[in-house]
């Protein structure tokens, strides 16, 4: 008599332990839902949560977000006020910044930089969309790695450029992969290439990345891909920047490419610049500078070494060409600041992707874990960013009608003045420290001029911030005031100083 094996009672245990099995369309959904998730919990947490998406977190943030307030008050951007980056991010911002007509300024900044995080969770999403097509392991690789890098997540909890430049890459790849498809209809082709376009319309340098793809796609797919895409290409970014081109004139283009291309470079070491595009210079593994240089060395080997697999086994190379472009143009650009890192994040994780994907079937998991789990944990962002919390209550408990300047516009948006300055006519710098690149920026012999020295700017920063009834100093350092001008600003009396941020009243 036959005995039915799986009405034992090891069976019956053995059936209770076994992992579910999902069909490979639910399966890669719920890996990309996972890596949305994760990526916008990371984001929130390392933004602070509820107290630190109020917070003040540095100078940028702020810029992007007030040239949107500007915009939606009636200025325009390069015409009505210097703006060093092409209008994409202002666009994408003006609907948060849209709600500064119902409500506070500071609620609308918060609700613009939970908009950046869930920008962030969906290149998460896309980045395992594209890794995907090797499998699900390199799905999970890929989406993990992405949702906790460091430069990533640092970037991405706040109103910057970067986080755009990163979607609009990777969903312009995505569709153009998709059009490559057997049956897929060339709209696909031309969808991709639009999308691509509008990364350029955010930062200049994602031109680089962009032609990157459409070189690729010349290699791979031939001339008429590649031609449309291109197309697309021109006219999505001509369709946004030519409304704002047209009434500044050369203005736009002053500001967004020369004064951009005449940057002194600031000796920066490309050391710092490699930590930061590893994220091993927030590591928790260690604190030690010279530790941080060896684990660079092992996790540039992880890389390395991913590259050259992925590239011989012919998985991924798009993404090899597209770490050594962007790490390029990072550690060759003029300045330097640690947004800057996440320009490469998406290449460099997909690459190690790619590299596992390339691995036999039967080392696949294994090789997966050795490999992504020991990098998640040193390039992680683990470590919670520098929160300063802003006095709103103290200043606006001080602050005067009228009209307030500041150092920084984030500091006007926290205290929900950006908007009624605005509507009064004041004069509103949104990109105080900018004006440097276009005000005596150069000596007479051409050679560049630090903003310390730059006497113009000097004058003007000072003339501007006491043209108010009061004044705001919200950054600690980086406005590279000289002596003199400290002394004038310094003449105003300090009624609130809070952690060297000091709402500044005129005497009497």
């Amino acid at each position: 008599m036959a005995v039915d094996l799986s009405t034992t009672p090891a069976a019956r245990r053995a059936a209770r332990l076994a992992l579910p099995r999902f069909a490979p369309r639910t399966l890669g959904r719920l890996i990309t839902a996972g890596a949305a998730v994760l990526a916008f919990v990371m984001r929130w947490i390392v933004c602070g949560g509820a107290r630190g998406v109020r917070g003040y977190h540095g100078y940028d943030d702020g810029v992007y977000f007030a040239s949107a307030v500007a915009l939606v008050h009636g200025r325009l951007p390069y015409r009505d006020f210097l703006f060093l980056h092409p209008p994409g991010i202002t666009l994408v911002l003006a609907p948060f910044a849209a709600l500064t007509h119902v409500t506070s300024d500071s609620n609308a900044l918060v609700a613009a930089r939970v908009g950046f995080m869930l920008v962030g969770a969906a290149s998460a999403a896309l980045v395992t969309r594209i890794a995907w097509r090797w499998g699900a392991v390199p799905a999970v690789v890929g989406g993990l790695l992405y949702a906790v890098a460091a430069p990533a997540v640092y970037t991405e909890r706040l109103t910057m450029l970067e986080p755009l430049g990163t979607v609009t890459l990777l969903g312009g790849v995505l569709l153009l992969l998709r059009s490559a498809d057997e049956g897929a209809r060339p709209w696909w082709t031309w969808a991709g290439g639009a999308v691509l376009g509008l990364g350029v319309v955010v930062k200049i340098w994602d031109v680089v990345p962009v032609l990157v793809v459409l070189v690729s796609q010349l290699a791979v797919r031939g001339w008429q891909p590649a031609l449309r895409a291109a197309l697309a290409a021109a006219a999505a970014a001509s369709v946004v920047v030519l409304p704002f081109a047209a009434p500044a004139g050369s203005t736009m283009f002053r500001y967004v490419v020369l004064d951009q291309v005449g940057r002194a470079r600031d000796g920066l070491p490309t050391m710092t610049r490699l930590l930061d595009m590893t994220g091993l210079n927030v590591t928790n593994v260690t604190d030690d500078p010279s530790q941080r240089r060896v684990l660079l060395v092992v996790v540039g080997a992880v890389v390395v070494t991913a590259a050259v697999v992925a590239w011989r086994a012919r998985r991924g190379r798009l993404w090899v060409v597209m770490l050594a472009a962007q790490g390029s143009v990072v550690l060759l650009a003029p300045t330097y600041l640690p947004s800057y890192a996440a320009f490469c994040a998406p290449a460099l994780v997909l690459v190690v992707a790619a590299g596992v994907a390339a691995v036999p079937d039967r080392t696949r998991v294994p090789v997966a874990v050795l490999v992504c789990v020991p990098l998640a944990l040193v390039v992680g962002a683990f470590r919670p960013s520098t929160l300063v919390d802003f006095p709103t209550a103290a200043m606006a408990a001080r602050l005067p009608d009228g009209c307030i300047q500041a150092d920084a516009p984030a500091a006007l948006a926290l205290l929900d003045v950006l908007s009624r300055d605005l509507d009064e006519g004041c004069d509103v710098a949104v990109d105080l420290s900018g004006q440097t690149l276009d005000a005596g920026g150069t000596d007479p012999s051409g050679a560049s001029v630090d903003r310390i020295d730059n006497r113009p700017w000097q004058l003007n920063a000072r003339t501007y911030l006491m043209s108010g009834e009061a004044m705001v100093l919200a950054r600690a350092v980086g406005n590279s005031f000289d002596p003199e001008t400290l002394a004038v600003l310094h003449r105003w009396p300090a009624a609130v100083d809070v952690r060297g941020i000091q709402l500044r009243l005129p005497p009497g």
